[in-house]
């Protein structure tokens, strides 16, 4: 029953299109009429979860594909993120498939499908559960004034430079035939996934078949595939949606988080410590520091610098650049000790003391010597 629905209905496509285009002379409304004939007949066989529109596919990042004529995208879960009469704008987790609609195909069409389906698939999928099938791309012909071959030729051409996961699906030209791609292990079964092991073949029938081999491989991998909730903060961040920014009152800071920054992390428990001595650091940063304020910031802070250092560069570290001079991590350490002494009025005897004289003076005079001439 199913097969002699398909084929009235491609009959009656064929109709539709020649009467509806042949008296368009207006190349928009003509691609208008041509992707209102295919999604009609797509509308009555494909099951009512699969939304299909034209517009433009955005991912988290924000980057977009090129219009698209026909986008399958889930119709219960999915957010529309631009929803007018003219366009839609949808997420790419959410998409299916794409489907190209072209009146008359030729190598220059050829040519915009292969990029357009490019930008499809060149955009990054980012699921909240991260399961998510690639997006499928085809083409749909009505008529051609080149032969399939020559077709099949201009697409390979085409597809130079282009990786196989991101090439065209299928290829239909309703009255001429297919150009599929099949396993090279058998010659016979159709994926609708290039990859290396995958080899396009023609497919040559009536339009009734043609029709009925091109919906019943998209229904296939509508069938077959998988597609996801996006991550929605992710895209309004994208967007300049939303700005979030986190604040945790001091009390409430806890001692086992730590920030996330390139490819090392920083305990929340040291940013709070380095916090309390800000306004120290900000004395030595304006020129306004004593050698003993120096010593009193590294006798504080000398372990979290050494920590921070050390998690950034993933090896020890054993030197610290202070104002332009490289020092000793251990000789500041023990000049920090004796530093704690003197405050303490610890007793520290003259070797020791002699040191921290001598490396508290260098350090200032370090210190000096980078500030701004007045």
């Amino acid at each position: 029953m199913i097969k002699q629905s398909i084929h009235a209905s491609a009959k009656k496509m064929q109709i539709d299109f020649e009467e509806v285009t042949g008296n368009i002379n207006h190349m928009g409304e003509r691609g208008s009429s041509r992707e209102e004939i295919l999604l009609s007949y797509l509308r009555k066989y494909i099951p009512t979860k699969y939304e299909m529109n034209n517009g433009v596919i955005i991912d988290g990042t924000g980057v977009q594909s090129r219009q698209q004529d026909i986008i399958i995208y889930d119709s219960f879960n999915s957010p529309v993120l631009l929803n007018m009469q003219s366009t839609k704008m949808v997420p790419i987790e959410s998409v299916f498939s794409v489907i190209e609609v072209k009146s008359s195909l030729n190598k220059t069409e050829i040519s915009k499908c292969v990029n357009n389906i490019l930008s499809v698939k060149s955009l990054v999928k980012d699921s909240l559960d991260g399961i998510n099938s690639p997006t499928a791309g085809f083409v749909f012909a009505f008529t051609s004034s080149t032969t399939l071959e020559t077709l099949l030729d201009n697409l390979v051409e085409e597809n130079n430079g282009v990786e196989k996961h991101k090439q065209i699906s299928a290829l239909c030209v309703l009255d001429k035939g297919l150009i599929v791609n099949v396993s090279k292990k058998g010659l016979k079964d159709i994926n609708l996934l290039p990859n290396e092991d995958t080899t396009p073949v023609l497919i040559k029938n009536t339009a009734e078949n043609n029709l009925m081999l091109f919906y019943l491989l998209l229904m296939q991998y509508l069938n077959q595939s998988t597609v996801s909730v996006p991550n929605l903060l992710k895209y309004a961040n994208a967007g300049e949606l939303l700005n979030i920014e986190y604040s945790i009152p001091n009390k409430h800071v806890p001692s086992d988080g730590y920030y996330e920054l390139n490819e090392g992390r920083i305990e929340l428990e040291t940013v709070y410590s380095m916090m309390k001595d800000s306004d120290l650091l900000k004395k030595i940063q304006d020129g306004k520091a004593s050698s003993e304020d120096i010593m009193l910031y590294f006798s504080r802070q000398l372990k979290n610098i050494i920590n921070h250092a050390e998690e950034f560069a993933g090896l020890p570290q054993r030197t610290i650049d202070f104002m332009g001079k490289i020092y000793q991590f251990s000789d500041i350490e023990k000049a920090t000790v004796i530093f704690v002494k003197l405050n303490n009025k610890e007793e520290v005897n003259t070797q020791d003391l002699d040191f921290y004289i001598e490396l508290s003076n260098g350090m200032y005079s370090q210190y000096q010597s980078q500030l701004p001439r007045t």
